[in-house]
């Protein structure tokens, strides 16, 4: 009568297996590969099918995101349900802010799809990944990176062997807007990616030679940009990295050659920096005149206006997207946080803020366990780099900024998990009584 419930048991166990196979197939087959062409096509704006702000990529990620929903392999936990959380209470109160405050506007469905854009960047990409495995994140990530350098390198032809100015990629003072059709965005989001370079050197995934490579590309891009905000972010990112993630012995000896080599070539090193940098960036650091560094003045403008209007709007703003129709200059204040206290009220400023501040649980978490630290140091890098460029920077919806910051959170979170479950097998193995103990 034993043998009766165990062929049961076994006979369920072994459909529930095929079952869960057949599912991860499935998703292999439909999901991997989409979500593979979104992460490369990610920051390739001028890829779309329409003017609009929609790209071939979203439309991947649509379309991965439909595919783990129909196979229920969709997890609201994706890096812990603390940071999870954080994140999407966040989130919500962002978007809360945001639609109440645009329901008195003279344009409320504009915010329809202001709202639509933050949800879709902040939840459904968080999503899509929170169902991958270690090992398709990794994949991601160097995905990632390779688009990265493509678009820095297609920058390379354009202005040095093409010759471009005032074209779709090229504005007419020679800076790089390239396939983002954005000049300081394409600066910060390359500068984004070297940490996610660097965790990927330093964890073994990447191949030393071939991050040095990329990571000399991506620079190369920044100053191609002429962007001082792009070089900050670099500069910012790499600094947190190295403090946090690198062995201070190890960076020594590279760190002595490279301030070697700069002083003893001078002026000799600026004469191959495109014109641009010289012009827009070493201008201002030479000379302290921040007035060189191009927009800047415009911009203070814009944030002086915008400060004074915030005390109209502690509880309720002016709905989204409705800044520049009461603005004097017409044009949105180049501020995420202000923007967002004007416009959904202070409520939502503080929301984007939690939201991006939850990333950080997981570089706490994976601190904890043995190997963490360069995945550790790659979230805070980029979530430092995030939050500070976002004070130069209107609405950051689209979906290449979330990337590159969900991507070390993910690397990290994954990495976790794994290293977590092997350290509970061993733990049960050293429970587990000896077969030689029970003989005797």
């Amino acid at each position: 009568m034993t043998d009766i419930p165990n062929d049961l048991d076994q006979e369920w166990r072994e459909k529930t297996y095929s079952a869960e196979m057949r599912r991860s197939k499935i998703i292999m087959f439909f999901d991997y590969p989409l979500v593979v062409g979104g992460v490369f096509l990610c920051s390739m704006v001028y890829i779309r099918p329409t003017a609009g702000n929609i790209t071939f990529s979203d439309i991947m990620f649509a379309a991965a995101l439909v595919v783990l929903l129909l196979s229920g392999r969709i997890s609201f936990y994706p890096f812990g349900r603390m940071s999870a959380a954080v994140w999407l209470v966040g989130l919500s109160t962002l978007l809360a802010g945001l639609t109440i405050s645009s329901m008195k506007s003279p344009d409320p469905m504009r915010a329809m799809a202001v709202v639509a854009q933050y949800a879709y960047a902040y939840l459904a990409i968080m999503l899509i990944f929170s169902s991958q495995s270690a090992k398709n994140i990794v994949t991601f990530a160097k995905v990632y990176v390779l688009s990265i350098s493509v678009i820095c390198l297609h920058g390379v032809y354009l202005i040095h062997y093409d010759g471009q100015r005032d074209t779709v990629f090229v504005t007419g003072s020679g800076r790089l807007t390239g396939l983002m059709e954005r000049t300081n965005e394409c600066a910060t989001v390359i500068a984004l990616c070297v940490p996610i370079v660097l965790v990927l050197c330093t964890t073994g995934h990447m191949r030393k030679t071939t991050g040095f490579l990329a990571v000399a590309i991506m620079t190369y891009g920044i100053l191609l940009t002429g962007s001082n905000s792009g070089l900050m972010s670099l500069v910012c990112g790499v600094g947190i990295f190295a403090l946090l993630g690198l062995s201070w012995k190890r960076m020594l000896l590279p760190l002595a050659i490279g301030v070697t080599i700069l002083a003893l070539s001078g002026g000799l090193v600026t004469e191959y920096l495109p014109a641009t940098f010289q012009k827009r960036v070493l201008g201002a650091l030479e000379t302290g005149d921040l007035g060189k560094a191009g927009s800047f003045d415009g911009r203070v403008e814009l944030i002086n206006e915008a400060l004074e209007m915030t005390s109209d709007t502690i509880f309720i703003g002016v709905g989204a997207d409705q800044y520049r129709v009461g603005s004097q200059y017409h044009a949105p204040v180049h501020n995420v946080y202000l923007l967002l206290w004007i416009e959904g009220g202070l409520i939502s400023a503080i929301g984007f803020l939690v939201m991006v501040l939850g990333g950080l649980g997981p570089a706490i978490s994976v601190l904890k366990v043995p190997g963490g630290r360069p995945f550790a140091a790659a979230i805070l890098a980029n979530v430092t780099v995030f939050l500070l460029a976002a004070n130069a920077l209107p609405h950051i919806y689209s979906r290449f900024w979330v990337l590159p910051v969900l991507l070390p959170i993910f690397l990290a979170s994954t990495f976790a998990d794994k290293e977590r479950g092997l350290l509970r097998g061993r733990a049960d193995t050293d429970r587990a009584p000896s077969p030689l103990g029970a003989l005797g």
